[in-house]
């Protein structure tokens, strides 16, 4: 039985705890360190009330010391700057330092805006991050480097799930890296100032909670090939009992409605919070992730504005699936299995793939550095991929619910309003591009997925991916068609 059918409302967080703590293998799973969690139309003006319950202080005594730490993106509340809003009101009990970064440019979690961060919670009593996912990245690791500083996050879009869980994602010599931080204390996720977001922001974290219908597939197949241990039930049917059926309520995101956007910003939580309490992203990441790491260091590494992470996980967790469907298909026609002899020049392919980002070769050196410890892995997993390739339906079977369904997503995407095709991506992710980021994913990291199996077995040349595309390109037609 999934013991998470019993819990009414995942923001009671002292149930889903039990429950957590009741289910099997318990002790393999990470405490959740959030204390609260308020998703309410009224959840950004609670500022002062949950920090007095953090600090336990008596604030008519003493003034401490708060970090308001944000970037220079304006963010309204019914009209008013937000940002200003909780400002004055920390003021009328703490002595308030707001730090801005990123001026006026893009704010990416590299050492620059880490480190700035790190040294403005110097002595600090709490910090208050208010707007995007990666000032609340950057805030969650200046927290964690300052001695745990407690941390009230005021979430303001359903863009991505990382609010909730206690990494972050950060630049590191161009790549993108998940690295540990820590919990906030409290998320604050206000749906009035969630509701009016730009309308791209909310349908991208619905592109976003797309992947825990994709990565799972990916986190169970690292386990049933040894190369990650990590794989524990609870934490995949926690996200599957709250996320439902994405497309019987996600109608009304693209235009704002709140109850839509509510139930968007608890599945965002939820899918955080299984990612924290599995103690690895891999429950959440997987060949859609890589992908949109692909686009976003092409990006970077032709000076293009990155996109929109979950619009780029939407699109490309639809390519997840369709590869999925396409590895049964290759079984079920008995396909030739031809395992690589040698690892003879798999170098230098990395570093002409990630050349196109960066002519120093340091981005390929970083990737191929990650990807030769997973090859170091495969290499003993011989045996376990031939067994795995024998039957169809026997990996039907095992991952019963959690194997991918391409149409479902593809449909969800287009009923919510959110980008579906890769032509609705920026203009810079050509066919080009957007081949290059598929075919070369499995090669950016040290996790396996779907490709990595495809790929083990030759069956991800060139013609592989063309097929997997064009079967994409032959879906969206007839979803398009209804």
């Amino acid at each position: 039985m999934n013991l998470f059918e019993k819990v009414e409302d995942p923001t009671d967080l002292a149930t889903l705890k039990s429950v957590i703590a009741a289910s099997d293998r318990s002790h393999d799973l990470v405490a959740l360190g959030i204390k609260h969690l308020v998703i309410s139309a009224d959840a950004s003006l609670k500022v002062v009330e949950y920090l007095h319950d953090l600090l336990d202080a008596d604030l008519s005594a003493s003034r401490p010391r708060v970090v308001l730490l944000a970037d220079a993106t304006q963010i309204l509340r019914n009209g008013q700057d937000l940002k200003s809003l909780i400002e004055v009101s920390l003021a009328e009990h703490f002595d308030v330092s707001r730090i801005t970064l990123g001026g006026g440019g893009h704010l990416y979690a590299d050492d620059t805006a880490l480190d700035a961060a790190t040294k403005a919670l110097e002595g600090a009593a709490a910090v208050v991050s208010v707007g995007s996912g990666t000032i609340s990245d950057i805030a969650k690791v200046a927290s964690d480097r300052q001695g745990a500083v407690p941390h009230v996050l005021v979430q303001t879009a359903a863009s991505v799930d990382g609010y909730t869980d206690n990494v972050s994602v950060v630049l590191r010599a161009g790549a993108k890296r998940t690295i540990d931080s820590r919990w906030p204390e409290v998320v604050l996720a206000d749906t009035e100032v969630i509701s009016s977001a730009p309308a791209e922001l909310n349908t991208s974290g619905f592109g976003e909670l797309l992947s825990l219908f994709t990565a799972p597939a990916d986190w169970w197949l690292a386990y049933q090939l040894g190369t990650d241990k990590s794989f524990h039930s609870t934490p995949r049917d926690l996200l599957l009992t709250f996320a439902g059926n994405p497309s019987e309520w996600c109608a009304g995101i693209s235009q704002g409605n709140q109850v839509a956007v509510e139930q968007l910003t608890k599945v965002l939580a939820i899918r955080g919070i299984g990612t924290g309490i599995a103690g690895t992203t891999a429950c959440l990441s997987g060949m859609e992730h890589l992908i949109s790491h692909m686009l976003d260091m092409y990006a970077a590494g032709h000076h293009f504005e990155v996109g929109l992470h979950g619009k780029q996980v939407g699109v490309a967790s639809v390519v997840a699936a369709v590869t999925w469907e396409y590895l049964l298909d290759q079984i079920r026609a008995g396909r030739k299995i031809e395992i690589r002899n040698s690892t003879a020049g798999l170098e230098q392919t990395v570093a002409s793939v990630f050349v196109v980002c960066d002519e120093t070769g340091a981005l390929g050196a970083e990737c191929w550095n990650d990807y030769s410890a997973k090859l170091a892995k495969l290499d003993s997993a011989g045996d376990k991929i031939t067994e795995l390739l024998s039957s169809a339906e026997e990996i039907e079977t095992a991952l019963g619910k959690t194997l991918p369904n391409s149409e479902n997503l593809l449909r969800g995407l287009h009923l919510a309003g959110a980008a579906y095709s890769p032509s609705q991506l920026d203009d810079w992710v050509t066919a080009d591009v957007w081949k290059w980021a598929v075919r070369n994913c499995y090669l950016m990291r040290n996790r396996v997925t779907i490709v990595d199996l495809l790929d083990a077995a030759g069956w991800w040349t060139s013609n592989d991916v063309d097929e997997v595309l064009n079967r994409v390109e032959t879906l969206i037609s007839e979803v398009e068609n209804v």
